[in-house]
């Protein structure tokens, strides 16, 4: 394979916004969490399930509008990493970067192995093999996500846009079903159609609402996907703010409603609170209990996509941070190489691939489920994450106070909430710490970010490549601080193509 090797590398700008939009909702997957997500926050709050659900949604809104206000001015591969690096200086870029890759190191194995669950059960209903281990189909899934995701992304994007949207089509479809019968009288454990759904139980606290919440985060992670096709996507500034925002509240309204018709759907009491919570899967329990087992398992083939599409964009996004970390830190590294004719970082795809199999076959030795995979890394990711969205947050109201981004200072609000909500969380997600395994993560979370911190404190020389890189990818005079485009100067200096307002495509 010929690859591109004179920095700056540039990637192909050829996408528009369905795209941009097929990623971040393949990177929520919402069939696959709303497949999962349920049973954890019943556990904890009951009935109001829809409301930890709702904390999460507010809260990801804000931190959604973060992202766009950033991504009007900044178009970067490294997503996080750019925005940050852009608003506050290279060293944080790189320290959120570098927490957003745990995420994508441990959701996409996460993903496979809930694809595999899925195929495992359904194979199991349909009696064609019984009792088979996850590893046997995630194992196979993990070689389709390393082909798709090293693909053309025009093509891969729009798959997963069009799978995703068939799931949720039958997921409405099930929603629907549960109101008229629950409505009818006909509900489980005699259940009604009540509006205590948005109102917790006696003895559920603030507390339990926010660790709920944990889980409505772990279900809207991936919506910020979009950031990561900056330097793909004709006409940045416009459409990635769009499919961000049009992801975030599409998923948003999906997400709690179909979080509340599943509580109604158990029975909004305790006995049907002890049902949802004690279920390994309430979206299959509900479609063979309200329609058929036939529904039940087409709702599992596409949860099973579903998952597939997540740890596909999960692959694809994470691949453009290292590919982005790499070409501004070691710019002879195979990691920072673009693979022709697809235009994929492949070498960068490999590495996460690589790790998700290695990831499997651990969890596998050690005798884990699929289902318990998917919550042990989708929670260590989740940390992860949020610190990453708590460092977006931060460099969104900066660059919104200090000028760099020419909007009205009191725009900054928004960010300013978004990050007082995420470090509540996490503070509530420490304190008191959670049971085992789960108090494991925030200590494993940690060791990671200290490595981090550790690289830009005593690697100076790197910071200062990855600060310079930044300057030239982003067409920026400097960083941290209030300036303006050089966009014409940088595109003829560096050849980035698109940092005008409408770029054609390149290649």
């Amino acid at each position: 394979m010929a690859a591109i090797t004179n920095p700056p590398v540039r990637l192909r700008r050829e996408l528009h916004i369905w795209e941009a939009i097929g990623l971040s909702v393949a990177g929520a997957s919402p069939a696959l969490a709303m497949a999962f997500s349920g049973p954890g926050v019943a556990g904890l709050v009951g009935r109001a399930a829809g409301l930890s659900f709702l904390f999460a949604a507010v809260t990801c809104i804000f931190i959604g509008y973060a992202f766009m206000m950033l991504a009007r001015k900044y178009n970067s591969a490294g997503s996080v990493y750019g925005f940050v690096g852009a608003s506050i200086g290279p060293r944080s870029g790189f320290f959120s970067g570098w927490a957003l890759m745990l995420m994508y190191f441990v959701f996409t194995p996460g993903s496979a192995a809930a694809s595999g669950y899925f195929v495992a059960s359904l194979f199991d209903d349909l009696g064609w093999i019984h009792n088979a281990s996850f590893i046997w189909f995630a194992i196979p899934i993990s070689a389709i996500v390393w082909l798709t995701a090293s693909g053309l992304a025009r093509h891969s994007t729009r798959t997963l846009l069009t799978i995703e949207g068939v799931t949720v089509f039958l997921i409405l479809i099930l929603m629907i079903v549960i109101l008229v019968k629950v409505g009818s009288g006909h509900g489980l454990n005699g259940g009604t159609l009540t509006l205590s759904v948005f109102s917790p139980p006696s003895g559920v606290n603030l507390h339990a609402l926010v660790l709920g919440a944990v889980f409505g985060f772990l279900a809207f992670t991936g919506f910020e996907a979009a950031g990561a096709l900056g330097e793909e996507t004709v006409n940045p500034g416009r459409e990635i703010p769009r499919a961000i925002g049009v992801s975030i509240l599409a998923i948003a309204v999906f997400y709690v409603a179909c979080i509340v018709v599943q509580s109604l759907g158990f029975g909004a009491n305790k006995a049907g609170s002890a049902e949802f919570a004690s279920s390994s899967g309430p979206l299959f329990q509900l479609s063979a209990v309200y329609l058929n087992g036939a529904v039940r398992d087409i709702i599992l083939v596409g949860a099973a996509f579903s998952a597939f599409g997540a740890a596909v964009s999960e692959a694809m996004a994470g691949s453009r941070l290292v590919m982005a970390l790499s070409r501004d830190g070691t710019p002879s590294s195979p990691l920072a190489r673009i693979s022709m004719p697809t235009g994929a970082p492949r070498r960068a795809v490999e590495l996460i691939i690589a790790v998700n199999v290695v990831l499997l076959l651990i969890f596998q030795f050690a005798g884990v489920s699929g289902f318990t995979i998917w919550q042990y890394l989708g929670t260590l990711g989740t940390l992860g994450i949020l610190v990453g969205y708590a460092m977006v947050c931060i460099a969104a109201s900066r660059a919104a106070l200090n000028g760099t981004l020419q909007i009205a200072k009191w725009k900054a609000i928004v960010p300013i909430l978004a990050a007082i909500a995420v470090f509540y969380t996490l503070y509530n997600e420490l304190i008191p710490a959670p049971a085992y395994p789960y108090n494991v993560f925030p200590y494993v979370t940690l060791a990671w970010l200290i490595i981090g911190a550790a690289v830009v404190i005593f690697a100076p020389h790197l910071a200062k490549r990855m600060g310079d890189g930044l300057i030239r990818t982003l067409g920026v005079a400097e960083l941290g601080g209030p300036h303006h485009h050089h966009a014409h100067d940088a595109a003829t200096e560096t050849d980035v193509a698109g940092l005008a307002e409408d770029s054609p495509p390149a290649g």
